[in-house]
């Protein structure tokens, strides 16, 4: 199994609560299986370890209670000026189609796809019924649920469903 789809399930939260040695028994022999199958998961938990490792032996700041008042009274003045957020707001259609990984891959296979289909078309490989719709796909099926939209459609006289998963923007 590839590590990304281990990220996609869950795994990450466990594997750091593994290497903190924060899990119950039961799930602790889960993710010791899980790091016998995965080489990225274990290069994760060492990583893991050797962050908090660092933070443990890490100096601590002592402030006196001077510069502690004048660094909270610091911070309370730059809230209350409100701080410039670090993205937009709204993010622009090439962060929302392109920098989203599942996106990027959802529209590049969907675009593979029908541009194939169409040149194979227009070279006479199979013949070609008229389109079902004016892009010239059939939608089979579209779901719209809580957390996401799932759109199903192929190709006219193509077995080759392509499934594209559209998620609702976090808040």
């Amino acid at each position: 199994m590839m590590h990304w789809f281990h990220r996609t399930v869950g795994r990450g939260q466990r594997l750091a609560a593994y290497a903190a040695d924060e899990l119950p028994p039961a799930d602790r022999a889960r993710a010791e299986a899980d790091l016998l199958a995965c080489p990225a998961c274990r290069r994760e938990v060492e990583a893991y370890r050797l962050v908090s490792g660092t933070l443990r032996t890490s100096e601590r700041a002592v402030l006196a209670p001077d510069q502690a008042a004048a660094f909270w009274s610091g911070v309370e003045r730059r809230i209350q000026r409100g701080a410039t957020p670090t993205r937009p707001a709204r993010p622009a259609l090439r962060e929302l189609f392109w920098d989203h990984p599942r996106l990027s891959l959802a529209s590049a296979v969907a675009a593979v796809v029908l541009v194939l289909g169409l040149t194979l078309g227009q070279m006479g490989v199979w013949t070609v019924r008229p389109p079902a719709g004016p892009n010239g796909v059939e939608v089979v099926s579209v779901e719209a649920g809580e957390d996401a939209s799932v759109m199903v459609f192929q190709a006219p006289g193509s077995s080759l469903k392509v499934i594209w998963v559209f998620e609702k923007p976090s808040s």
